[in-house]
């Protein structure tokens, strides 16, 4: 099985095809699985490096009492130096583009480019979205133990995020299932610390910067209020590019992975070389 130190802590990490390194962070109580089949395509032309966050999957947990993103984009450092990864591309889905996100604030020279699907900035634009930052992940730690509860929280979200959710307990489990990797099952106090750091990351005082890294902010045609927060870092930042993922709620990879690779590679080819370019003519 292979794992790198990060941290203090045995990072468990899969490692397919050549070329141009992308480092790929899941999102909160998942683990690499969940892209690992939906980026497959992607290795002819591309390095493809998914690992399992402090917490998660085969890395599972750790002595720390509490996470942050701040430790999660710690970790993520110490994970590309560990592999001597030269300025990879960075692809992160929810809380892996959150952890992305201040990363590439707290790292500016340590990647190429930054790629985010379905990821909140820390600003707070609608009710609803109050709602779930201040009440839901509220509960969230306080219920984290127990699953029931937790599913319960998990689709009172999804149907503050979209009128016509709906819950589909097989469909990342489909995905899962195909890789043929059984990582063992999330722990309960485990839970509660993810839950913290997605609060914690809400929290944030200070604005996030990219240092001038290209950026491409990813959302599903059913999540509406990912949008704003992406028009928001269009708006604060030059380098940035957004785009809609037709017929996609938040699991966009399960649900339009297509797209998904195709404007990877568009992005990949266009803005980032072009700034290559630039910073060597």
């Amino acid at each position: 099985m292979p794992t790198v130190e990060t941290n203090g802590v045995e990072t468990y990490y899969e490692d397919y095809g050549s070329g141009r390194p992308i480092v790929v962070l899941h999102g909160a109580n998942a683990d690499h699985r969940v892209w690992a089949e939906q980026l497959q395509p992607l290795t002819d032309d591309y390095r493809i490096i998914l690992y399992d966050l402090r917490g998660h999957g085969k890395t599972g947990g750790s002595d720390l009492d509490r996470y942050s993103v701040d430790t999660y984009a710690n970790d993520l450092a110490a994970f590309i130096e560990a592999l001597d990864l030269d300025h990879p591309v960075v692809l992160g889905h929810s809380l892996g583009g959150m952890i992305g996100y201040v990363f590439a604030d707290a790292y500016p020279d340590h990647l190429s480019a930054l790629i985010t699907v379905g990821s909140q900035s820390p600003q707070t634009f609608t009710k609803r979205e109050w709602v779930i930052k201040t009440v839901l992940l509220r509960l969230g730690t306080l219920v984290a133990e127990s699953e029931r509860l937790m599913k319960g929280l998990q689709w009172a979200q999804m149907k503050l995020f979209d009128d016509d959710a709906t819950v589909d307990p097989d469909e990342l489990h489909q995905i899962r299932d195909v890789h043929g990797c059984d990582p063992p099952a999330l722990e309960p106090i485990e839970r509660g610390k993810i839950m913290r750091a997605s609060r914690n990351y809400f929290e944030l005082a200070r604005p996030l910067e990219f240092g001038g890294t290209p950026v491409l902010v990813l959302y599903g045609e059913d999540e509406p209020m990912i949008e704003p927060h992406a028009e928001h870092f269009e708006r604060q930042f030059d380098e940035c590019r957004i785009a809609e993922i037709p017929g996609a709620s938040h699991n966009a990879q399960v649900d339009n992975p297509e797209f998904i690779r195709k404007r990877v590679r568009e992005f990949l080819d266009g803005a980032v070389d072009e700034r290559k370019r630039a910073a060597t003519s």
